[in-house]
């Protein structure tokens, strides 16, 4: 006690406390109402910059639900295109189909026209070499004058023998 009573002078503080007190008073009346109103200021812009999160995180909802409904309807034409196609493609399937079976009805009638032609030319051919056989076979026959039955059965065996390896 006897060092407070030595160093602490009565005057210096309350001149002290009248300088503290007229500074907090001119900080009051000067400084305080514009901290305030910085405080006041910088609360209401962080709730505006809060404000505005929210009404962007509203706006990204109703954009995302947006985005969602576009997608669905480019994959619903997506779909609908696919099948479009799908259906186009069985659908010219069945014409190469239809178009095939018909070429080959044709190929297969022409051919069986040529096939028609080709027996009716190897007949006229045969019927052609039968009727010069049976001339060249009269030929011969009546060529060579026979009186004994035999010689004529054993002259046509010749003569069959010579066309056959002839042939």
């Amino acid at each position: 006690m006897e060092f407070f009573k030595a160093n602490i002078q009565l005057g210096e503080v309350f001149v002290q406390l009248i300088a503290f007190v007229i500074v907090f008073w001119a900080l009051k009346l000067l400084a305080w109402k514009p901290l305030l109103k910085g405080l006041a200021a910088r609360r209401e812009h962080i709730q505006g910059q809060l404000d505005a999160i929210e009404q962007s995180k509203k706006e990204i909802g109703g954009l995302k639900s947006e985005y969602a409904a576009h997608l669905q309807k480019i994959e619903e034409e997506a779909r609908l295109k696919i099948q479009e196609a799908v259906r186009e493609g069985r659908q010219i399937s069945r014409e190469i189909q239809d178009k095939a079976r018909a070429e080959s009805q044709a190929v297969f009638e022409k051919a069986k026209t040529n096939l028609d032609l080709e027996t009716a030319k190897a007949r006229i051919t045969l019927r052609r070499e039968i009727a010069d056989l049976a001339v060249s076979v009269s030929e011969r026959i009546l060529k060579e004058k026979m009186s004994d039955s035999s010689k004529q059965q054993e002259k046509i065996l010749e003569i069959i023998d010579d066309l056959e390896k002839s042939l």
